[in-house]
């Protein structure tokens, strides 16, 4: 195993990542065959047996096909550093963190002193998009400033530099997305030897978002929203962003199929292919949905069991077609993603992002975590505002009850 890379190590090989896209390999597979005579070697860390890798689009490096949510280490959730231990021991290299994850930097930053090189970290800038978008259309020298000021306390609490990939986190605007300033900051701090890789998450007006993403040819890595429910409708935005050499991991998969009765389904996964919802969903995705990797909140054993167990299953064409009629019915009326009931409310109120914070509590059973999402969108007092006239929900194309749930977040 190669040690890990310094600044100088990185300023050296900067730029040398070919412009080239790449199909997803089948879920069992190590890896693709790629010709030696036109194809930069391949990045490989902790190469594991029992993971399933794939290339993430043009950083030519060879990711687990499931990622680490650390979102699990946030402040007073209880999240416990043993499981990302327990993840790299079974291949996983790909961690997912963010400024805005509490504590999870500095965990991280921790495990990495002895781990640095089994691991491709990628962090994410805050206050630019969700929660707590403090940016507003103009301020194109006050975000690239912000931009600098997180990517520098992501590398104080991480310990390390350069980071794999520093991504925006929330990013729904077209401005924001295509801002010059932005994308001139990033490539600072790369010439720096601060950050290798570019990237965006998007939960929020998806499509719109990746095709975008796809046409600036800037960034290296889109994490974005996508399930069973709306991988149809991304498909075209998912297509591009593959012709443009972009990575593509997916997250907020959960959606209403890991409910209360998880504990009672998850027992007897392990025989055959009795698989839980949320595995089908995950596998699905991997292997008709052209994503690279999954990206899943993993903040107990149980379900880090789960999600490793995904990568590696044999499914044939028969068990698919069976798992999609499954899953295109368990996510029927789960929100898309789309924003459009954002956009419509006459009072200001944004229901796709109370529903953000109902699934952190729901489906990541993340009470600490939902709350300070709650209160950093002014969710409450948003709530306050609805006068339930239905706006939303004639918009919405999943047929979600938006005023009724609105009103429950009054309390």
């Amino acid at each position: 195993m190669s040690n890990p890379m310094n600044r100088r190590q990185f300023l050296e090989r900067a730029g040398r990542a070919a412009l080239a896209g790449a199909a997803v390999p089948a879920i069992h597979a190590a890896a693709a065959n790629e010709p030696a005579a036109t194809q930069p070697a391949l990045e490989w860390r902790n190469r594991q047996p029992g993971m399933a890798y794939t290339k993430l689009g043009r950083t030519n490096f060879m990711t687990s096909r499931v990622a680490f949510g650390a979102g699990g280490l946030f402040e007073n959730t209880g999240g416990d550093a043993r499981l990302l231990e327990l993840a790299v021991e079974r291949g996983v290299n790909y961690i997912d963190t963010a400024r805005g994850y509490g504590r999870s930097e500095a965990v991280i930053g921790q495990f990495a002193k002895q781990h640095r090189d089994k691991l491709f970290v990628v962090s994410k800038a805050r206050d630019i998009g969700w929660p707590k978008m403090t940016i507003r259309k103009g301020e194109d020298a006050k975000c690239a400033a912000l931009f600098s000021e997180q990517l520098d306390k992501s590398l104080s609490s991480l310990g390390f530099e350069p980071v794999d990939c520093y991504m925006i986190q929330g990013a729904e605007h077209d401005w924001i997305v295509t801002m010059d300033a932005l994308y001139n900051v990033f490539e600072k701090a790369r010439k720096a030897g601060k950050v290798r890789y570019f990237g965006l998450a998007t939960h929020t007006n998806v499509g719109p978002v990746c095709e975008l993403a796809a046409q600036t040819k800037r960034y290296d890595v889109v994490m974005l929203s996508i399930h069973p429910g709306n991988a149809a409708d991304l498909a075209p935005a998912i297509g591009k962003m593959r012709q443009a050499g972009i990575g593509v991991v997916s997250m907020k998969t959960g959606g209403k199929v890991r409910g209360d009765d998880f504990k009672d389904t998850f027992g007897g996964f392990f025989a055959g292919h009795n698989l839980t919802p949320h595995q089908k969903a995950f596998a699905w995705l991997l292997l008709r949905a052209q994503v690279d990797a999954f990206n899943s909140h993993m903040p107990n054993r149980e379900i880090l069991e789960e999600n490793l167990a995904v990568p590696t299953l044999p499914l044939g064409k028969a068990e698919l077609d069976a798992m999609e009629n499954d899953l295109y019915a368990a996510y029927r009326g789960v929100c898309r993603h789309c924003g459009q009931c954002n956009a419509v409310c006459p009072n200001g109120v944004r229901p796709g992002d109370l529903l953000r914070c109902h699934a952190y509590r729901v489906h990541y059973r993340e009470d600490a975590w939902a709350a300070t999402a709650l209160t950093e969108c002014g969710g409450r007092e948003s709530a306050a505002r609805c006068r339930a006239c239905g706006a939303c929900s004639s918009r919405c194309p999943a047929g979600i009850d938006l005023p009724t749930f609105v009103g429950s977040l009054r309390a």
